[in-house]
C-alpha cells in the first residue's frame, strides 16, 4: 500500500475517496513535502476545474527558480485519464529515478469506482500512485480522534458520545475538534458535558437530520435535508453508511424491546448513547419498524451503495428515490418493504 511516508517516489499521485476532507489534507502534506509551500506561486501550479488541458504543458515546464515543481490537479475525473496516459508515456518505466523528476502532479477526485479509467489507470501504472480516502468511520475514526487530540485527556463516556455524532469528512471533524479543545481551554480532561455543549448544542448535521427523517416516516422533511446536504456537499456514499449504521443500532435496540425490555431502557444500553435531543426521534422510529423489517433494510440500504457506486444513474438520484420510498413506508405503517419499488427508478 502506497503511503506518504519518506521520499518521493512517483510522478503522479491520484488522491481520491468520500472523504475530500482528507484528500485535500493528503494533497496539501504532498505539495509541501514537494516545494515547502502550498502557495508558492513559482513552485506550485494550481489546475482547476477549467483548466486541465494545460496539465502535460505545465507538468513538463521546468522551475523557474530550480527544484521540483508541484502540479496540483483539482476536482479531477476520468476525462483526465487520457492526459495523464500521456503526460506518463513521456517517462521511461525500467529505471524510474525520483531525483531527476522535474514536477510531480497531484491529483484530487472525488469517488471512483472500481471501472474508473483514471483509477483503473493509477492502480497499473509504475509511475503514478492511488491514494483512496474513505470515509472515517469505526476505527479509522477512533484513530483519527485521537490524534488530534494529541496528549488531551478525554473521558471516555465524552470519546464514546463524540463517535456517535461525528460526521465522516476529515475536514469537518478537524473542525469540530478544534472548536471543542478550544472550548475545553486549559482544563485537564474533556468530559461529556464539554462534548455536549461545544458540539452537541450546534450539530445540526444534515446527513444526521436526513436520516432520522427517514427513519421516522416524514418524507417532507426527508427532502427538504437531502436537498440540504446535497447543495453542502454531502457524499451519498457516506450518507448510505450513515443510514447502515443508524439501522443497525435500531435493530440493536428493537432486539432488546422484542424481548420484553422498555424502549427507553433498550435504547439506554446502546453504545455509543443516543445524542438526547435525538431521543424522540429515535423513539419513534424504534416504534415504526419491527426487527424483520430493519434487517430487510440493511440488506437494501447495502445494495443502494453498491447501485451508488456500479451504476450510470447518479447516486443523489438513487438515494433520494430511495429514502423517500422508506419515508413513505413508514408513514403510512405498512408490514412489509418492496424492494422492486426502492430500486424502480434503475
Amino acid at each position: 500500500m502506497v503511503t506518504l511516508q519518506g521520499a518521493i517516489k512517483f510522478r503522479v499521485y491520484l488522491i481520491y475517496g468520500e472523504n475530500s476532507g482528507l484528500v485535500r489534507e493528503r494533497a496539501n502534506l504532498l505539495v509541501k513535502k514537494i516545494t515547502g509551500s502550498t502557495d508558492d506561486p513559482f513552485q506550485v501550479c494550481v489546475l482547476d476545474k477549467e483548466s486541465h488541458e494545460r496539465l502535460t504543458e505545465e507538468a513538463t515546464a521546468l522551475s523557474l527558480m530550480g527544484g521540483q515543481r508541484a502540479v496540483w490537479v483539482r476536482e479531477a475525473t476520468d476525462t483526465l485519464a487520457k492526459s495523464v496516459e500521456v503526460f506518463c508515456a513521456l517517462y521511461p518505466t525500467d529505471d524510474i529515478d525520483p531525483s531527476r523528476f522535474d514536477s510531480i502532479v497531484i491529483i484530487e477526485a472525488g469517488s471512483l469506482s472500481p471501472r474508473s479509467p483514471l483509477r483503473i489507470l493509477a492502480e497499473k501504472h509504475p509511475l503514478i500512485a492511488a491514494l483512496p480516502c474513505y470515509a472515517e468511520t469505526g476505527r479509522s475514526l477512533e484513530e483519527t480522534l485521537r490524534g488530534l487530540f494529541g496528549k488531551k485527556r478525554i473521558a471516555v463516556e465524552a470519546f464514546r458520545y463524540l463517535l456517535a455524532i461525528s460526521g465522516t469528512d476529515r475536514a469537518l471533524i478537524r473542525n469540530e475538534v478544534e472548536k471543542l479543545l478550544l472550548y475545553v481551554g486549559a482544563d485537564p480532561e474533556i468530559t461529556l458535558t464539554h462534548v455536549q455543549q461545544a458540539i452537541g448544542d450546534g450539530a445540526e448535521y444534515s446527513v444526521e437530520d436526513v436520516v432520522y427523517a427517514v427513519m421516522s416516516g416524514q418524507p417532507v422533511m426527508v427532502d427538504k435535508a437531502l436537498t440540504k446536504a446535497i447543495k453542502e456537499g454531502v457524499n451519498m456514499i457516506a450518507l448510505t453508511r450513515s443510514l447502515l449504521q443508524h439501522t443497525d443500532r435500531l435493530l440493536q435496540a428493537r432486539f432488546l424491546f422484542e424481548d420484553g425490555m422498555p424502549a427507553k431502557v433498550a435504547i439506554s444500553k446502546l453504545s455509543p448513547p443516543v445524542f438526547f435531543k435525538r431521543t424522540d426521534g429515535f423513539l419513534k422510529a424504534l416504534d415504526s419498524w419491527n426487527s424483520q423489517s430493519l434487517y430487510a433494510l440493511l440488506r437494501y440500504i447495502q445494495k443502494l451503495e453498491f447501485l451508488c457506486k456500479q451504476t450510470a444513474t447518479p447516486a443523489e438520484v438513487l438515494c433520494q428515490h430511495f429514502l423517500l420510498t422508506i419515508a413513505q413506508h413508514v408513514k403510512e405503517k405498512k408490514s412489509h418493504l418492496d424492494e422492486s419499488k426502492l430500486f424502480s427508478n434503475l
